[in-house]
C-alpha cells in the first residue's frame, strides 16, 4: 500500500441522490472500481471548517466565485484518532486543488490558537509549506473555527493502476457549531443536514466522482443511465446556511439538490 498523497489536482463532480440510486451506482461501477485500501469497510470523517468573521469562504461559494478556497482540519475515526490533516482546498473554475499537511491530533488546538511554532511539524518540505500557508491564510482572514461536520464515507479506486479515478459516497452527514479549535463534538448536538428544506430524506447520499484529465468512458454512461444531475452541494455551506436561518425554518434547498432527476448532467469532459 502506497503512502497517502498530500497534494491533488483533479476534477470533482458531485451528485446528491437517494440511497437506492447510490446502490445502483455501486452495481454499475463494480467492473471498474474496488474498495479503497485505506478504508475497505468505510470510515467516519470529521472536518473542522474555519472562516473569517465575514464568512468570506462561504460567500465565495454562494456567489460561485471562479476562484475560491476552504480551510479545514480533518481527522478519521469515531471518535477521531490518529493524525490530523490541515487542508487547503481551492477550486479554480472546474479544477480542484488540495494540499494537506499531517500533524499530531493533539497539536491541533495549539496550532489553531497560534500558541505553538509550526516549524518542523510537517513530515516533508511540501507539507511544511502547506501548514505554514494554512496558518498564513488563517491569520490573513482572521479565520476561526465555525462548523464541525461528520459523515460516513465509502471510498473506491479504479481497478486499472494507471487510472486515477476515485469515487466516494458520503452518508449520515451531520453538523454542529464549532466549540473551539477541537475535532470533538457534543454527541447530543449533531444535526442531520440531509433532513432539511425540500430534500427530506435522511438517507440521501452525496456521490463524488474525481479524476484527472479526461473522464473514463464509463462515467458518462453511468451519468446518463442513472440520470444524474451535477450538484453544487457543499457540506460546509449547507451547515452555515442552516445555522444562519435555523433548522426549524422552511427554506429552499434547490440550489444544492440533484434529485428528482432533471436534465442529466455529465462530466463535461
Amino acid at each position: 500500500m502506497s503512502a497517502q498523497a498530500t497534494s491533488f489536482e483533479r476534477f470533482e463532480y458531485k451528485y446528491l441522490v437517494p440511497e437506492p440510486v447510490a446502490q445502483a451506482l455501486l452495481a454499475f461501477v463494480a467492473p471498474f472500481m474496488r474498495c479503497d485500501d485505506w478504508a475497505p469497510g468505510g470510515q467516519r470523517i470529521t472536518n473542522l471548517y474555519l472562516d473569517s468573521p465575514e464568512l468570506d469562504f462561504m460567500r465565495a461559494h454562494r456567489e460561485s466565485a471562479p476562484d475560491r478556497s476552504k480551510l479545514r482540519v480533518r481527522a478519521y475515526g469515531d471518535p477521531p484518532v490518529g493524525p490530523a490533516f490541515f487542508e487547503i482546498k481551492r477550486k479554480v473554475k472546474n479544477v480542484t486543488f488540495k494540499d494537506r499537511a499531517v500533524v499530531p491530533l493533539a497539536a491541533v488546538p495549539a496550532l489553531l490558537r497560534g500558541e505553538t511554532n509550526p516549524s518542523q511539524l510537517g513530515k516533508t518540505a511540501a507539507e511544511q509549506r502547506t501548514l505554514e500557508h494554512f496558518l498564513y491564510l488563517m491569520m490573513t482572514y482572521r479565520a476561526e473555527p465555525k462548523a464541525l461536520l461528520t459523515y460516513c464515507r465509502q471510498a473506491y479506486t479504479a481497478l486499472e493502476p494507471s487510472d486515477e479515478t476515485r469515487l466516494t459516497l458520503d452518508r449520515d452527514i451531520c453538523y454542529q457549531a464549532a466549540r473551539g479549535p477541537v475535532l470533538s463534538g457534543d454527541p447530543r448536538a449533531w444535526f442531520h443536514l440531509c433532513g432539511v428544506g425540500n430534500y427530506q430524506s435522511e438517507a440521501a447520499t452525496l456521490i463524488e466522482i474525481k479524476f484527472r484529465g479526461l473522464a473514463p468512458w464509463w462515467i458518462d454512461e453511468l451519468v446518463q443511465q442513472l440520470r444524474l444531475t451535477i450538484s453544487s452541494y457543499s457540506k460546509y455551506v449547507m451547515a452555515m446556511t442552516v445555522e444562519e436561518l435555523g433548522a426549524d425554518r422552511d427554506w429552499d434547498l434547490a440550489p444544492w439538490s440533484s434529485w428528482p432527476p432533471g436534465r442529466p448532467g455529465g462530466t463535461g469532459g
